[in-house]
């Protein structure tokens, strides 16, 4: 009994952890209900949860109630690096090269500003404002660059967003990991020549860092053909497919972290491969549905757990100056880079704000660095202002990254609606066609390529569009054609929506041109649906005839896509779940 109040007495004075021996059954049990517990605190006090779990892990942790000695989370570095994994597979998951076509130019130029403008900003803070060295500087401003995806991908799940904005966050996220790598690496075999007095190597410093993608490359794309390759000349292995999954991530995790390559990039390339290319892609990314909100809770509940308050006090002016330009640079750089790239008001206004998270990549890189020999002088200098950098972002990032989502409009549209293709992926602006039937089989083709349709052949399904035309025009009046084509199979309605700005002749009701075509392909089993459809179509133009003067003179996909989120459209296009 002594021995009992001694120890808890100790406790008492933090001379001591709460429990020093406890397993790692035990100490997994109490992280999971650490995030649990927290997640609903942080629901009651509207903070997003992934703020709420880390401030569950630094509770738990060594600085507040110190449950477990600091060494007891050591043995759950196999666990993260998995969880990271899982991380990068989402991410790559909504990289569909189908969907991005029209946002494109839009990605690229707000990924490269941020990146371009973020480095030069905290290396000039570090190097020229306060004297830092120049190996710290370029180590700690590139990785200042870096945005946390787990964060994010959190933020958007739990917030069950859906969008043009949420879109264009995801893939601005992934192509900035991307190429954070490269650099990083570039910087680093640069650095390593210098270091070591080498002959200095512009082909070496440039090609290196491709290699290390090369590598990542082969391990996620090649693990990733290898599971689409079993899992279509298979059949009947629908039971299988979370395992399957699970082992494809399992040995991608392994395999990169065996041969000292990002983890993260290689299961990003695993998502990528999958999602561009496997028809079974739905069920590979539900397999973790269920088990999500565990996961996550155990990944940044032990994130909390890590957090290192003294790297506050040790980085000091220097923590304080990367967190202060990296504030000004994500805050500014992304809304410049959507502002060249002819972005709207809702991606331009929210973007910058919604990419504050630093911490996944972040922390792999700043390891990187630690555990490297030739750095040995100046890692601890690193880890110290990346670390209090991270302390700060992980706590206010997501806060600002749910409300820029919120802002945006696309909380809780990640359900299935009526027409749920009014997305930009499936607008075409200013079609080129001289007559009906060229339109016609212009669009689908284009339909065919965009919703990726298996069910049906590209010809087929012209052919049928085509048949169905040539009994009555869909020209409905008021400039609008509905053409439709009913096809055998499917999971649900596809359509596409194009713009003739000058109108061409549709055989119209009441004989104008058609400057609006909305193209719809349905499944014989939901020809209920197909007609509901038509009706809402109907509705959309005939009650707003504003709609379809401001979808005509649009500028881009981006355009429409918003002009189609507006509420007297919204409010027609029902969720099923409604």
């Amino acid at each position: 009994m002594n021995s009992v109040i001694n120890h808890l007495s100790a406790w008492v004075h933090r001379e001591t952890a709460l429990l020093e021996n406890g397993n790692t059954l035990l100490i997994l049990s109490i992280l999971v209900l650490t995030g649990f517990v927290f997640t609903k605190l942080s629901a009651k006090i509207k903070l997003p949860s992934v703020t709420g779990k880390i401030i569950g892990g630094i509770v738990i942790g060594h600085y507040v109630l110190n449950i477990f000695p600091e060494s007891a989370y050591e043995g759950f570095t196999p666990i993260t690096n998995f969880v990271l994994g899982l991380i990068g597979l989402s991410i790559g998951s909504h990289l569909d090269f189908r969907k991005l076509h029209n946002s494109g130019k839009r990605i690229i130029w707000i990924t490269l500003i941020d990146i371009l403008c973020v480095i030069p900003l905290v290396f000039t803070g570090l190097y020229y404002v306060l004297g830092v060295s120049t190996e710290v500087a370029l180590f700690v401003s590139i990785i200042a660059s870096a945005t946390a995806p787990g964060s994010i991908l959190h933020v958007v799940k739990e917030k069950r967003a859906k969008g043009i904005f949420t879109k264009t966050l995801l893939a601005v996220v992934a192509l900035n990991n991307v190429i954070v790598i490269l650099l990083f690496y570039s910087v680093y075999y640069f650095l390593l020549q210098r270091n070591l007095h080498a002959e200095f190597n512009v082909g070496k410093m440039i090609l290196q860092p491709f290699i290390y993608l090369f590598e990542s490359l082969l391990d996620g794309g090649g693990i990733g053909l290898a599971l689409i390759l079993f899992t279509e000349r298979k059949k009947k292995i629908h039971a299988s497919f979370p395992t399957m999954v699970l082992l494809a991530l399992i040995i991608t995790v392994g395999i990169s972290e065996s041969f000292r390559f990002s983890g993260l990039l290689s299961s990003l390339i695993l998502g990528m491969i999958i999602t561009n290319f496997s028809k079974y892609k739905e069920d590979f990314f539900s397999a973790f549905h269920d088990l999500e909100d565990a996961i996550y809770a155990l990944f940044f509940v032990l994130a909390g757990t890590h957090f290192d308050f003294h790297a506050l006090l040790i980085s000091g002016v220097a923590g304080i100056v990367m967190i202060v330009a990296r504030f000004i640079g994500k805050s500014t750089a992304p809304v410049l880079g959507a502002v060249f790239a002819n972005s709207t008001k809702t991606i331009t206004q929210n973007i910058g704000i919604a990419l504050y998270p630093l911490a996944g990549l972040a922390i792999g890189l700043t390891l990187f660095v630690e555990n490297s020999v030739a750095f040995k002088g100046i890692s601890s200098s690193v880890t110290a202002i990346v670390l209090s950098a991270v302390v700060i972002y992980e706590l206010i990032g997501p806060i600002f990254t749910g409300q820029a989502i919120k802002r945006s409009g696309e909380v809780n549209k990640d359900r299935l609606r009526l027409l749920d293709f009014l997305q930009e992926e499936f607008i075409k602006i200013d079609l080129q066609a001289k007559d009906k039937w060229s339109a016609l089989e212009e669009l689908s083709h284009f339909m065919h390529v965009t919703h990726n349709i298996q069910e049906i052949s590209q010809e087929d399904l012209v052919s049928s569009v085509k048949q169905r035309e040539n009994e009555i025009s869909t020209g409905i009046g008021n400039g609008i054609a509905i053409p439709h084509a009913v096809i055998e199979g499917g999971p649900n309605i596809r359509g596409v929506i194009a713009t003739i700005k000058d109108g061409i002749d549709f055989e119209a009701l009441d004989n104008k041109p058609v400057n609006i075509i909305i193209l719809i392909a349905t499944p014989k089993s939901q020809y209920k649906l197909h007609l509901q459809a038509l009706a809402t179509i109907a509705k959309i133009f005939g009650h707003h005839s504003h709609i379809k003067e401001m979808i005509v003179h649009a500028d881009s996909p981006e355009e429409i896509f918003e002009i189609l989120q507006r509420e007297e459209v919204d409010k027609l296009n029902h969720f099923f779940e409604d």
